[in-house]
């Protein structure tokens, strides 16, 4: 993630934390049990729902988007960009919206979180890739 002043700010503003190198280390080795193709998943044989992210593309329709794939399902989201960093846990809404912001990486991934009595609890199965800036990709089966 971005270390810059911007977003400190952000994650205060949101109410979002950063998650630990762990949490991004087990994400991680969760994608890594799914099939690769060059530098992302290989989405062939599973079930996924992808958005382009042409110039314009408004973050409500992002928003929109995620709103119909099993991400969705949960309050909260990590989003991550490397596996020996830290991410940033945020509520649903704003890590759609702003996942730009946190990030100057082409690729990064993102899973939802469930809070259990504010304890972040990460669901890997339920992700969404974003590759080369370009497009939005969700497991839809996880």
């Amino acid at each position: 993630m971005r270390s810059d002043g911007r977003v400190a700010a952000w994650i205060a503003e949101r109410g979002a934390s950063l998650g630990t190198a762990e949490f991004s280390a087990a994400f991680d080795a969760y994608l890594c049990t799914l099939p690769w193709a060059r530098a992302g998943i290989r989405w062939q044989g599973l079930p996924h729902r992808t958005l382009a992210l042409d110039a314009g593309v408004p973050d409500e329709a992002v928003v929109a988007w995620a709103r119909r794939t099993p991400v969705a399902a949960h309050s909260h989201v990590l989003i991550i960009d490397s596996a020996r960093e830290s991410g940033v846990i945020c509520p649903f809404e704003d890590g759609l919206r702003d996942f730009e912001l946190l990030t100057d990486r082409p690729d990064l991934f993102l899973c939802g979180v469930d809070l259990v009595d504010g304890v972040p609890r990460p669901v890997h199965p339920h992700f969404i890739e974003r590759k080369s800036f370009h497009t939005l990709t969700a497991r839809l089966d996880g």
